[in-house]
């Protein structure tokens, strides 16, 4: 029988093996776990954004519709009342409308002739207004109209602290004599500073920039500081079309942002502008979440391979050593070593290893029968 040679002996053992396999399954698996699980996260955190930035900008539309509607509220009332009385008799209460000026700066009635009877501090009484977009509008029906420069009222206010150009947003409502028709329109000019500072304080509250752009695609106000005129971005495109969504930007900064467009809702009895809504959040909101998520699972996975293989080494110790100790008793007795087998009954396999390995060495240690029958046989071919 041939005795091992050298190169049985290089050859790996069943531990090693052993141990080398689970490595490489908890590696693999620990990698498989990983990005399965990461990339489910981001994806949740990705949708969660996307989300958030839709749902702010309605909070932000909304809160804006909301008090646009205040002030058209209290021209709907002084209509009411002027269809039941004398211009002349609402004088003060187109002063009291206007107040400050801080919201409205300006509120008036202007007949069917487009000159101007009544109007708040007596600001353009007499003047002709026939050519004013919100009095030509406003012959046709209920009208709220874009942000636009004082024209006549641009001499007649105080100007702005930054030095800009005075800019209001129109809104105007038709009013019927008697017989039902239109003797006039009763109009007043919002304060756009006073508009600006308002979605810049819900965009900052709400931590989401916010833009609200005309078809035209020029922003009419915006809380960004950079100016998103003629940028060639699929929002703005949205916005022009006054279409729906939810994209994957990146802004001339360099940075990515998810940016959600929304086209002017329906409020209550107030005219539409024609805006739509562009809001927009930082991308990178996800990246320190995610890292830290990430840091953290690689540290579990890590922990978890760390128990897996305290396990696998109670193993290998427990049911594949005494294969280790069976093979050299085998060896030893293979080789006509006088040793005790190496016994163990962890399991099935091993227990009828260790006992075949002790039969073949009792059978070893017997007297061979065919020697036994020759020896009488020798002793009478002596005789």
């Amino acid at each position: 029988m041939p005795k091992p040679t050298l190169a049985n002996s290089r050859l790996p053992s069943l531990t090693l093996i052993t141990l080398g396999f689970m490595l490489v399954c908890l590696l693999v698996g620990a990698a498989i776990v990983f990005n399965v699980v990461n990339d489910k996260v981001r994806s949740f955190q990705e949708l969660s954004l996307r989300t958030a930035v839709e749902t702010r900008a309605r909070g932000v539309q909304t809160a804006f519709a909301a008090s646009l509607y205040r002030e058209w509220a209290n021209l709907e009332i002084l209509a009411k009342s002027l269809s039941a009385t004398e211009p002349a008799n609402i004088q003060d209460d187109l002063s009291t409308l206007v107040g400050t000026g801080q919201i409205i700066s300006w509120a008036g009635y202007a007949g069917s002739d487009g000159r101007v009877q009544v109007a708040s501090n007596g600001l353009l009484k007499g003047e002709d207004v026939s050519t004013r977009p919100w009095f030509q509008q406003g012959l046709q029906g209920d009208f709220a109209g874009d942000a636009h420069e004082a024209v006549l009222l641009a001499s007649k206010l105080p100007a702005l602290e930054n030095g800009e150009p005075l800019r209001f947003l129109d809104m105007a409502k038709p009013i019927a004599g008697a017989d039902q028709t239109v003797v006039g329109v009763l109009g007043l000019h919002l304060n756009l500073e006073w508009a600006k500072t308002y979605v810049e304080e819900l965009s900052n509250a709400l931590n989401v920039g916010v833009s609200i752009v005309n078809p035209e695609g020029t922003a009419v106000i915006s809380s960004e500081e950079q100016s998103i005129l003629n940028l060639d971005l699929p929002s703005l495109g949205r916005a022009r079309t006054g279409a729906t969504g939810v994209s994957l930007e990146v802004w001339p900064d360099g940075k990515n942002y998810f940016v959600a467009t929304l086209p002017e809702a329906s409020y209550r009895t107030l005219p539409k502008f024609g805006w739509s809504i562009v809001a927009r959040i930082d991308a990178n909101a996800i990246s320190e979440p995610a890292s830290s998520f990430s840091s953290q699972l690689l540290f579990n996975l890590a922990m978890l391979c760390l128990f897996l293989l305290a396990l696998t080494s109670l193993f290998i110790i427990s049911f594949i050593r005494p294969f280790h100790h069976l093979a050299n008793s085998a060896k030893a007795v293979a080789d006509g070593e006088d040793v005790y087998p190496y016994e163990s009954y962890r399991t099935s396999e091993l227990a009828t290893i260790g006992s075949a390995i002790s039969r073949m060495q009792a059978n070893m240690d017997r007297p061979d029968d065919t020697d036994k029958a020759k020896q009488p046989m020798d002793g009478q071919d002596g005789r």
